[in-house]
């Protein structure tokens, strides 16, 4: 919008105008004799401000929202998480085809997360979700659409979830695993499930410890960084600054690790402590080892955390084992954990005034 004012050396023009990152700016311009020929001349500079904005308008959502990620996000996410803005521009493209910007309504994009959700899984809907939203959110910015579409659409898989218990390994397997894990530790692949289980770290925590990051002497585990098993095959961060941990571990873990050290290690680049071992080739011999196909990696993380939780230590403690930001993360993976130990709870309750 234009704003005109006379002084002393003639008449002033002032434009104020946001670029596409939302920050507002101004151009002015003084020294018209006229408020005429500033008019014409601030005329002419709104034309070429608002040129962008049409061209803007013009893109179909697919292109601009691929403009979008590469400003706003590719220089500051993970090569990983790269990877999940690449997956979902796959779906935008498919769902959104030849849809300009300027033309998508919020019944639409509603129609497109119904149709989506009823084949992909609800973390995945909510990625989809996630990127789509802040994309149009720039768009309201850039003055493309004067709302964002995104905003209050309902994000509901209609694909049969997976059993909570499918997360979780029951007692019997998770001990079992542990004793099999540790009698073939020779092998990358089982000696990566051990530490998993024993210290409910990531897999790509695991992959990222060399001998450095063992306290042999007060038995912890320092975690720092991840390995990026993916892409760069390099060190990474850790997930998040909570992630940044040390996990305790007990005298026979410790032990383990020093025959690991002097009788398995393999040698390399990195000096990775599990060198050799893959998340695929990991998780096909926890089934083999379980004896069914729902458990992974992760489900030794969460088993780990489960099985301490039944054992009695505190949620908060738990929480920073796992290097969860913060304890409503924990509080929602474990509330199925929290209903079994509520009978053994109401016991300690009723003894302890009983004893009043």
């Amino acid at each position: 919008m234009a704003f005109f004012r006379k002084l002393d050396s003639g008449w002033e023009y002032r434009i104020t105008y946001r670029d596409q990152s939302g920050k507002k700016h101004e151009k002015s311009k003084r020294g018209f004799k006229t408020k005429t020929l500033a008019k014409i001349a601030a005329s002419k500079v709104e034309s070429e401000l608002n040129s962008s904005v049409l061209e803007l308008m013009d893109m179909l959502f697919y292109d601009y929202s691929k403009q979008w990620a590469e400003v706003y996000k590719r220089p500051h996410v993970t090569a990983k998480t790269w990877q999940t803005y690449n997956k979902n521009f796959r779906h935008i493209k498919h769902y959104f085809g030849n849809k300009k910007v300027k033309d998508i309504t919020h019944t639409f994009y509603q129609q497109v997360l119904n149709d989506f959700g009823a084949l992909a899984a609800q973390q995945t809907l909510d990625k989809f979700h996630y990127q789509v939203k802040g994309a149009a959110k720039a768009a309201v910015r850039d003055g493309v659409i004067k709302y964002n579409f995104a905003e209050g659409a309902i994000v509901k898989s209609q694909k049969p979830r997976r059993a909570k218990e499918d997360m979780f390994l029951e007692e019997n397997e998770y001990l079992h695993l542990i004793d099999v894990a540790r009698s073939k530790m020779k092998y990358a692949s089982y000696f990566t499930i051990y530490l998993i289980a024993v210290t409910g770290m990531r897999f790509a925590e695991v992959q990222g410890l060399t001998w450095k990051d063992i306290d042999f002497e007060s038995g912890f585990i320092d975690i720092n960084k991840t390995f990026d098993y993916t892409i760069s095959q390099e060190f990474a961060p850790t997930k998040n600054e909570a992630s940044i941990r040390k996990v305790p571990v007990d005298n026979r873990t410790i032990e383990l690790l020093k025959v690991y050290k002097n009788d398995y290690y393999q040698p390399n680049r990195l000096e990775r402590i599990c060198f050799g071992a893959s998340n695929n080739a990991t998780n096909k011999a926890i089934k083999k080892m379980v004896g069914r196909t729902a458990p992974t990696n992760h489900s030794l993380r969460h088993t780990y955390a489960s099985y301490l939780i039944f054992k009695g230590v505190d949620l908060i403690s738990v929480s920073q084992l796992l290097g969860h930001e913060n304890l409503n993360i924990t509080l929602k993976i474990y509330a199925h954990q929290l209903e079994k130990l509520k009978e053994k709870n109401d016991r300690v309750v009723k003894d302890i005034f009983s004893k009043i």
